[in-house]
């Protein structure tokens, strides 16, 4: 088993390749690989044309994984998502025919869910089963998944005509919800002055080492009291409970313990790509919001008052007692 630098060492490269494909977006990118070293699935959400695509796509190349890309759209089905049993004829006599199972895209290991919330929550919750329990039931039956086994999903903004919401159960299997901003100025001309298509990157030498890292992972230490914190931080968007006032102000629902579970392990794979054996405060605050937003739901004032579940998951972040 690869240990902490040559997992952090094969993280870094995977960062640096992908930076030089999708400009603009480092952090955006190093979330990506923390939802990689945890064999976590995330949803990346973005105006058009912000690259989702692209970085899901090249991620995919360089980890060396089949990928299959499925486009949702408003009709869509489940059949089209998981497959199902299907009539098949034997082609020397086509009048023998037999009920075989025909799988879909999702029994490969890398899944691109591209605009996922152009479909119905019906074909959306497709995916629920195979998210959380790596294996999908279609008639009875249930079929195991390969190892390993991702969910990349791209989202446009809900803002955006023709959208659906993505179901609370279904959101909250997703580890992290990366908001993809656009590029800055410099990044911008970068992608201006492309004169053709760039290539998909290669398959990266030590991509083994990143997809079977989890327990590396799961191995860096943390304080007592940062520990206590990473709890108090979630127990502190829960309204009801908190005795913070912007989570009573701007939250209707907060965090689940699964959020708790999901935050740690975040903060934990941080310390892990930045070469650090102990997590550190600045880790958990820097993956506090992306673990957060989408587990979190805001009321009518926040919306009213155009305050984001970002910039409330950092307010709680900075005010709670560590």
């Amino acid at each position: 088993m690869p240990d902490l630098q040559e997992t952090s060492n094969a993280s870094q490269e995977l960062i640096k390749m992908l930076n030089n494909k999708v400009f603009g977006q480092s952090e955006i990118i190093e979330h990506v690989v923390i939802a990689v070293i945890c064999s976590e699935h995330a949803l990346l959400t973005g105006a058009p044309g912000v690259a989702k695509t692209t970085l899901v796509r090249n991620l995919a190349a360089a980890l060396g994984n089949k990928y299959k890309r499925i486009q949702f759209t408003p009709d869509l089905t489940p059949f089209d998502i998981l497959g199902g049993d299907t009539i098949h004829f034997d082609e020397k006599n086509p009048d023998l025919k037999k009920i075989a199972f025909s799988p879909g895209p999702i029994f490969s290991p890398f899944i691109l869910a591209d605009e996922i919330n152009r479909a119905s929550p019906r074909t959306q919750s497709a995916l629920l089963e195979a998210m959380q329990e790596r294996q999908v039931s279609i008639g009875g039956v249930s079929r195991p998944l390969p190892k390993p086994f991702y969910v990349f999903a791209t989202q446009n903004p809900i803002e955006n005509e023709g959208t659906f919401p993505l179901p609370e159960a279904q959101l909250d299997r997703f580890l992290l919800n990366l908001e993809i901003p656009y590029p800055d100025f410099e990044a911008e001309v970068k992608v201006a002055t492309l004169a053709k298509k760039i290539e998909d990157l290669p398959t990266l030498q030590v991509a083994d080492i990143l997809l079977n890292s989890r327990e590396i992972v799961e191995k860096i230490n943390i304080s007592d009291p940062l520990l206590k914190g990473i709890v108090r931080i979630v127990r502190n968007t829960r309204p009801q409970e908190s005795k913070l006032t912007v989570a009573k102000d701007y939250l209707d629902f907060g965090a689940s313990p699964r959020a708790t579970q999901a935050l740690l392990i975040s903060a934990k794979a941080l310390a892990l790509i930045r070469g650090k054996s102990e997590v550190q405060f600045e880790h958990i605050a820097e993956v506090a919001p992306a673990v957060l937003r989408h587990r979190c739901i805001v009321n009518f004032r926040s919306l009213s008052e155009n305050r984001s579940s970002t910039s409330i998951i950092n307010q709680i972040v900075q005010e709670t007692i560590l």
